[in-house]
């Protein structure tokens, strides 16, 4: 894949950008809240070097290697950290699968579905990508929601295929996205 070039994008009261050395400590305190390692990948217990890797390593890595696009969050007036979207496993047969957490002050607030719909319509026009993958693990609600108002389409349930944070095996639910796809509901082009 070739690299990608990282960039920024404002989406009325959300900001998505790459990550930045001074994220690793709004990082790490948003990552001790026990339901992002609950229903996410990350480890638990979430050490500050976890978060300092993933700000300062792995986040810009996937951009220079164009396997991924991993955007903070932040209020767009203050900079405050609200939640992370990402790209993931971009291929380059244009598939990539859609990955996120929303820190605890910031739940309830729709900005999980904000910036789901601004990194979606951002790969799909920017990147041309034909196929957005989403997973949860069951019982995730909260990120259906967000995937469901965003017009992905949940296609099933894979049995113990994503390992959450404290290393178990989960059932997970499965969806996608096409460019095609109708609008989602409440967009005004619908």
């Amino acid at each position: 894949m070739p690299s990608l070039e990282p960039v920024e994008i404002t989406a009325g009261r959300l900001h998505l950008r790459p990550w930045r050395s001074y994220d690793v400590d709004a990082v790490h305190q948003a990552c001790q809240d026990p339901e992002i390692p609950r229903w996410t990948k990350l480890p638990t217990p979430y050490g500050r070097h976890h978060a300092e890797d993933f700000v300062t390593r792995e986040a810009p890595r996937t951009w220079a290697d164009g396997t991924g696009a991993a955007f903070a969050v932040v209020d767009a007036t203050t900079e405050q950290l609200l939640a992370s979207v990402a790209l993931l496993q971009i291929t380059d047969l244009g598939d990539a699968e859609i990955g996120y957490w929303c820190a605890a002050p910031a739940r309830g607030q729709g900005v999980m579905s904000q910036a789901v719909a601004t990194l979606t319509r951002w790969a799909f026009g920017a990147l041309g990508l034909a196929r957005i993958e989403w997973r949860a693990a069951v019982g995730n609600v909260a990120s259906l929601r967000a995937a469901e108002k965003n017009g992905y389409t949940l296609e099933g349930t894979l049995r113990q295929a994503l390992v959450v944070g404290d290393g178990r095996r989960v059932d997970c639910w499965v969806g996608s996205r096409l460019p095609g796809d109708p609008p989602p509901p409440g967009d005004p082009r619908r």
